[in-house]
């Protein structure tokens, strides 16, 4: 009996002998892979600025699971600050995680950021249980780029992006989806979402002598309401690069370790306080092309600042806006009071113009490393490497001109011949009710040349090459079109 007894109980403590070395392994294999994910992390080089600034990783909760060939290790993440969505079909929060995939001897990490479905249950915080679940999961590399969208539809995973690198986390979560007559093919749908983040910034006065700081006075706290509107990423109604791109944040101010104020784009009280055109630039936040321009003025990438103001541009009266060239590292765009009374997407062709004249300013800031652009021949044949098309529009239009030729505008040549199609994606992504017609028309006003065009031939006093390369006869009726939009369509109230 004693034999017997002594040979369970040693049965007994080797089984739980085994069960803790076990328990331990796999403790360590959560570990390890911990540690490995915390090396390959970079959340300060997303440019997504709530993933980088408000997003914490809790290592302590990682989950492992096997299924077929795939081994999947996952990582719970959440905002510190919960940001909200304004959306008809997505539910209000987000949901964020990290997904490391061994499949085949090789090894995937990914960074996901999650949308839910109105009427969808929640995220189950594991890709592994998503039969009930519907939305958009938005994939990153963990050093930040955006590989693209998965569309799920009650669990099961499309690649929308048609990016490959999204294949073996696509394959792991369909893995898992149980068989179903319902169809895989994400709804087609429009409209946009919005992102509300509110910041809470300290100003304070800091006096110095030399470089010695000798007072810091406090003057006293802002809280500051982002809204970004942002279309959502539905199958079949943005191309591959929007949806890379697609949650680019739009944000006017950055906190500078509490002291201060870090801000690149300013927005003048004279830009603010005009509810038409800040009311269009708000709105414009939803355009990725618009954003994609604004982020070059991004304080941690960019040699040059941008103001934006309202007020009478006497050098040029009969103009929209004007986008002067930097000033000591400052770019102003001017918006004239007198030429607001206009239908907004007017306004907004003239915002997204003269943010294609900034961005070009700021690249040449860039490729000078100066605060002021040297204009000089030599300069510009010196960015012929980097930027050959801006070198061959300032040389041909500028440099190159024949005795009693006249000069034309550089930037003005390279828009019409290049930014059409830009001006026309904005368009498109702040009003979506238009003619294609009716966006190529607004498009080129401003790019026609100087001065407005005649209703015989259709050529202002210097039209541009672009403008007088087209045929007299779509030359009239694009100016025709876009006269009957001004004349039929509301204009903004301030």
């Amino acid at each position: 009996m004693n034999r017997i007894t002594n040979y369970l109980m040693g049965a007994f403590l080797s089984l739980f002998s085994l069960s803790c070395t076990n328990d331990t392994y796999n403790e360590n294999l959560q570990s390890k892979s911990s540690d490995k994910l915390k090396q390959e992390l970079q959340l300060d080089e997303f440019t997504n600025i709530n993933i980088a600034e408000n997003v914490e990783i809790d290592w302590k909760k990682a989950t492992e699971t096997q299924k077929d060939n795939f081994k999947i290790f996952e990582v719970p993440a959440a905002e510190k600050s919960a940001s909200t969505l304004e959306s008809n079909f997505l539910e209000k929060y987000l949901n964020y995680q990290i997904v490391a995939i061994e499949s085949d001897t090789m090894s995937y990490s990914y960074f996901i950021e999650v949308y839910t479905h109105k009427g969808s249950n929640v995220y189950p915080e594991t890709i592994t249980k998503l039969r009930d679940f519907s939305g958009v999961l938005n994939v990153y590399l963990l050093n930040g780029e955006n590989l693209g969208t998965i569309a799920v539809y009650n669990g099961k995973a499309r690649n929308v992006s048609e990016n490959d690198n999204l294949d073996v986390l696509i394959q792991s979560i369909n893995a898992f989806s149980s068989k179903s007559d319902r169809t895989g093919k994400m709804p087609q749908c429009g409209g946009n979402y919005t992102v509300i983040v509110d910041q809470t910034i300290s100003r304070y006065d800091v006096w110095t002598v030399g470089d010695k700081i000798i007072a810091i006075n406090y003057i006293g706290t802002t809280t500051t309401r982002t809204s970004t509107v942002l279309p959502y990423p539905c199958d079949g109604q943005y191309d591959k690069n929007d949806m890379l791109n697609q949650r680019l944040e739009l944000y006017n101010f950055k906190n500078s370790s509490g002291i201060g104020k870090l801000t690149t784009i300013f927005l003048d009280p004279s830009f603010l306080k005009n509810a038409c055109v800040s009311g269009v630039y708000t709105k414009l936040g939803g355009s990725l092309v618009f954003q994609e321009y604004l982020k070059r003025f991004d304080g941690d990438f960019s040699i040059a600042n941008l103001t934006l103001t309202v007020a009478k541009i006497p050098e040029a009266p009969n103009a929209s806006a004007v986008t002067y060239q930097p000033v000591n590292g400052l770019i102003e765009i001017r918006f004239s009071p007198e030429k607001l009374n206009t239908p907004p997407l007017n306004i907004a062709k003239n915002l997204a113009h003269e943010i294609l004249h900034a961005a070009m300013f700021e690249k040449l800031l860039k490729l000078s490393g100066t605060k002021e652009v040297p204009w000089s021949e030599e300069f510009i044949e010196s960015i012929r490497n980097d930027e050959p098309k801006i070198a061959e529009y300032y040389t041909r239009y500028w440099y190159d001109i024949p005795v009693g030729g006249s000069i034309s505008d550089p930037q003005h040549e390279y828009m019409a011949q290049l930014s059409i199609n830009t001006i026309k994606d904005i368009l498109k992504q702040y009003d979506n009710t238009q003619s294609e017609d009716v966006y190529t028309a607004i498009a080129w006003w401003g790019l026609m040349g100087v001065g407005e065009p005649n209703g015989i031939t259709g050529l202002p006093p210097r039209p541009t090459v672009a403008w007088a390369n087209i045929s007299q006869a779509e030359r009239l009726r694009l100016v025709n079109i876009y006269t009957n939009f001004i004349k039929n369509n509301s204009r903004c109230q301030n």
